[in-house]
């Protein structure tokens, strides 16, 4: 559920779009895509797996790495309440066409890949035929049922097929997902991935997340109510081009959508009073573009494929005119935050001696006309953005007797990373130089940013751009 209290569908979180044929069995086509190296792609699925079941109600989360013959096998579980069905596995098996909603819907969100698994599943077998192996059964549990999947890739058609075979199961409760990846001399780094899995955590503490490493086993928080992040979006974040692009992917991928659907996906805009009189705004305009049959008109049930975009642009300005802005005040309501309270239960179970914490919460504006700064008149140039962001900075003094040095976790929306995503924008290790705190001191910091509108280097994230 999310925190409006509306269910979650899955055909909303992956709807299709443009075929891509064979790109997700190659391997060289899957690292243009992700950004991902092979000898990465253990650290980088579990990533991935562990937002998928950070993104769901779980309030338990398992993760489990081991050998096993020639491979490593991945296992991620959780409780949440959501059972794949087996045309959910047929929908994430979806090759021909690409998840688009966390491409286009500018949101909180901890994925940034929206083909994600369908990548993580493609270099279990593209990596497995790259060293002469059988590639590896993908298996999925979930409610009853068990689902193995093995990719059948057809060269000629240009197509990937996956047979699945289904087996009754004791419910137990939780969704599991297992893939494997041909075992590597070096083996992957551990202590990246036993970061990752603590600081992520510590930026979720109302999760128990428990891991088995190759052997080395941890839990982390305690079971308590998850908190799913909120799916609206803002109009106001986003330019006339971005607006047009996400409209358009909902006419490919899902063609019957209302424009009683549409409209409600943005911050502001449920009611059914106020989606009459942005359709009123609609039909007020002469409607050139049905050759002169000006009686056309639009209602709740109008398609949005029976839009045509300069309506498009239309809608997108009348909702711009009628959006309110978040506050400073509400940006954290909005969005969520960790919060000191949280920050400081964390010291307290570890033991660690004392708590510096600091939110900053803003409102970040671009726009081509630099001299436009009325608040009360709403710049409208299609290409004007504005969105909220928070970050807090949570520093920890451990004990002086601890040997080890200085700890930094770089977590952005609820969800830790493996790599110095700041180092463009921000330079933790040289502030915390300047003020004294140097690379032996026994200190944690957890610098978390949260913000709607994320601006990525690549699709491995692994940096932020200005």
């Amino acid at each position: 559920m999310s925190r409006t209290g509306e269910a979650v569908i899955l055909e909303d979180v992956i709807r299709p779009g443009t075929t891509r044929g064979l790109d997700f069995v190659i391997v060289s086509e899957l690292v243009k895509r992700t950004g991902i190296m092979p000898g990465s792609i253990i650290k980088f699925a579990m990533a991935e797996m562990l937002c998928n079941s950070l993104d769901k109600d779980a309030a338990e989360i398992d993760i489990r790495l081991q050998s096993d013959g020639v491979f490593y096998s991945l296992e991620i579980s959780d409780n949440g309440s959501k059972n794949l069905l087996l045309k959910d596995v047929k929908l994430i098996l979806d090759f021909d066409n690409k998840a688009s909603s966390k491409r286009g819907l500018l949101r909180v969100s901890r994925g940034y890949l929206g083909n994600a698994l369908k990548c993580i599943f493609g270099y279990s077998y593209a990596l497995a035929e790259s060293e002469g192996l059988d590639p590896p059964d993908i298996m999925i549990s979930s409610g009853g049922r068990e689902y193995s999947i093995q990719l059948q890739p057809d060269s000629i058609a240009g197509i990937i097929k996956s047979h699945i075979t289904t087996a009754k199961r004791t419910d137990d409760g939780w969704t599991k997902f297992l893939v494997k990846f041909p075992w590597e001399k070096a083996g992957p780094d551990i202590s990246i991935l036993k970061d990752v899995i603590f600081a992520t955590s510590m930026v979720n503490p109302g999760r128990k997340t428990s891991y088995n490493l190759l052997g080395e086993e941890a839990s982390f928080g305690e079971t308590g109510e998850a908190d799913i992040m909120d799916n609206k979006t803002s109009v106001l974040w986003y330019t006339e081009k971005q607006f047009s692009e996400l409209a358009q992917d909902f006419v490919r991928g899902r063609p019957e959508t209302q424009l009683k659907e549409f409209i409600p996906l943005f911050r502001g805009f449920t009611s059914k009073k106020l989606i009459g009189e942005i359709l009123q705004e609609l039909n007020g305009a002469l409607n050139h573009d049905y050759n002169g049959k000006e009686d056309v008109q639009f209602f709740p049930a109008t398609r949005l494929h029976d839009l045509p975009a300069t309506k498009q642009s239309v809608l997108f300005q009348t909702m711009r005119r009628m959006a309110k802005p978040i506050s400073k005040r509400s940006v954290p309501s909005a969005l969520g935050v960790v919060g000191k309270e949280s920050f400081e239960k964390i010291r307290a179970d570890y033991g660690w001696e004392r708590l510096k914490y600091t939110m900053a919460k803003g409102v970040r504006t671009e726009c081509p006309e630099y001299w436009h700064d009325d608040e009360d008149q709403p710049c409208m140039n299609p290409n004007h953005v504005s969105f909220p962001y928070i970050i807090e900075l949570a520093l920890f003094d451990r004990k002086d007797e601890d040997t080890e040095g200085l700890k930094v976790y770089q977590c952005v929306n609820f969800m830790a990373s493996m790599e110095d995503i700041f180092s463009r924008i921000f330079s933790i290790p040289s502030r915390l130089g300047r003020v004294g705190i140097s690379e032996d001191m026994p200190v944690t910091v957890v610098a978390h940013l949260v913000c709607p509108v994320l601006k990525w280097l690549n699709y491995g994230k692994s940096g932020l751009d200005d």
